[in-house]
């Protein structure tokens, strides 16, 4: 399931070039505000997030910027692997963020996941689900995320509900099969918990068994060594009159 993430990635990439292509048809000013975003949004569109990083970094300090260009410059640290870069410009974008605050805090939840950052990562994708609850990319990363630290019966939940939303999805069988696997691998260790419960049991009551015979053993023992005849053993007899030699 690693695969999670970096598909997760590219359907948002896919999804803000859809929205940047349809925004910029019927309102070009908004999205080409300056030179800077116009060519940095053009060199990210041509995948060369090299270049756009540095023309967007401009762009993002003019004032009035689009609260998408921070998307777009973090997705670009993103394919640079410049986890944190893309950590802060997420952030930036958040602070003034309104049409897509769930994406950014999405998008930060999976820089951490990409840094191993667990527990940073399962924050931002509950955050971002609070956000909007039918964000099915974020339930199939947090689900890949809670699978990670061991999390089974967690990430079983957001696999479904990341069919239940996404049931056409090209990871569908195989999502369904690791659900398939993971409640085989539930049964089987409730078996084996079962089993060893009940062994711990039978090897108690052995072990009371034994005790409760060792001490029944002991009692008839003792019982058997202070319960004498009376005149069964002889007695020393001595003369009541004594006398003394001058």
């Amino acid at each position: 399931m690693q695969s999670g993430l970096k598909t997760g990635y590219f359907l948002f990439r896919l999804f803000s070039i859809l929205c940047f292509t349809a925004v910029a048809g019927s309102h070009p000013q908004a999205v080409f505000a300056s030179d800077f975003s116009e060519r940095g949004i053009k060199l990210f569109m041509e995948n060369k997030p090299q270049e756009a990083v540095a023309v967007l970094e401009m762009a993002a300090k003019e004032p009035g910027a689009d609260e998408k260009l921070f998307l777009y410059l973090g997705i670009a640290y993103q394919q640079l692997g410049k986890w944190d870069e893309a950590i802060a410009s997420f952030r930036k974008g958040l602070a003034k963020a309104s049409v897509y605050k769930h994406q950014y805090l999405f998008n930060i939840a999976n820089s951490f996941y990409a840094q191993g950052r667990n527990a940073f990562a399962l924050e931002y994708y509950d955050q971002a689900l609070a956000e909007r609850s039918d964000y099915a990319q974020a339930y199939l990363n947090r689900a890949n995320a809670r699978m990670r630290v061991g999390n089974h019966g967690g990430a079983v939940a957001d696999y479904s509900l990341y069919l239940s939303l996404a049931p056409g999805s090209t990871q569908a069988t195989e999502i369904r099969r690791l659900i398939e696997l993971l409640g085989s691998k539930a049964a089987e260790a409730n078996r084996l918990q079962a089993e060893t419960e009940a062994r711990k049991l039978a090897e108690e009551q052995a072990r009371q068994a034994m005790l409760d015979e060792v001490t029944r053993s002991l009692l008839e023992a003792a019982e058997s060594t202070t319960n004498l005849s009376a005149g069964s053993g002889d007695v020393q007899g001595y003369d009541s009159d004594l006398s003394l030699d001058d």
